[in-house]
């Protein structure tokens, strides 16, 4: 019952993006009394949190998936793969993401932290290479830097991309540009 509610719940909030269905719309959408709600969830609060945390979890899956086949690429390619990784994952839970974040870019920011807090060892590789005159503090910074501008790259293409655009050469676009933040300065 809880996972049809919290299905239920994510189809709601994909026929309206970022508007919170209420405890009864729910109950109406998953053919189930108010007070079956109310005995799996107190709050649509704490059903939106639940699915918040789930869709963290499963972001952080595919994206240390994606960092791990990135690893041993070329750097464009490693690149154009976390973009497109971590895009699709945007993508495949935007309802909740929509609605958890609609109303502050700092949950977002909290959030966030929670997906690349243990993704900076990983995200240390790329840049390390590409990279191998900078002092760890400048490593750490440009890898902070980078991991904050490829989440809100992957956001923008994900959630808010126009309708005519092709979202391919959007992540190419996005990987280029994270790329060049890699590129030595002397190298431009």
């Amino acid at each position: 019952m809880r996972k049809r509610l919290q299905s239920s719940a994510v189809d709601l909030l994909a026929r309206r993006p970022g508007r919170r269905p209420t405890t009864q719309e729910l109950a109406d959408d998953a053919h189930v009394s108010i007070g079956t709600v109310y005995r799996y969830f107190a709050d649509m609060d704490a059903l939106i949190e639940e699915l918040r945390a789930a869709a963290i979890r499963d972001i952080t899956t595919a994206l240390a998936t994606g960092v791990g086949r990135a690893m041993d690429a070329e750097p464009m390619t490693a690149m154009v793969t976390i973009v497109e990784t971590l895009t699709t994952s945007f993508e495949k839970h935007d309802p909740v993401l929509r609605v958890s974040y609609s109303t502050s870019e700092t949950e977002f920011g909290e959030a966030w932290a929670e997906v690349e807090g243990p993704l900076v060892p990983l995200a240390r590789i790329l840049p390390a290479r590409l990279r191998p005159d900078l002092t760890p503090a400048e490593l750490d910074d440009l890898v902070f830097i980078t991991m904050g501008a490829t989440a809100n790259l992957c956001l923008r293409i994900a959630l808010l991309r126009p309708a005519n655009s092709d979202r391919d050469a959007l992540i190419a676009t996005a990987a280029r540009m994270l790329l060049a933040a890699l590129v030595p300065a002397d190298a431009t």
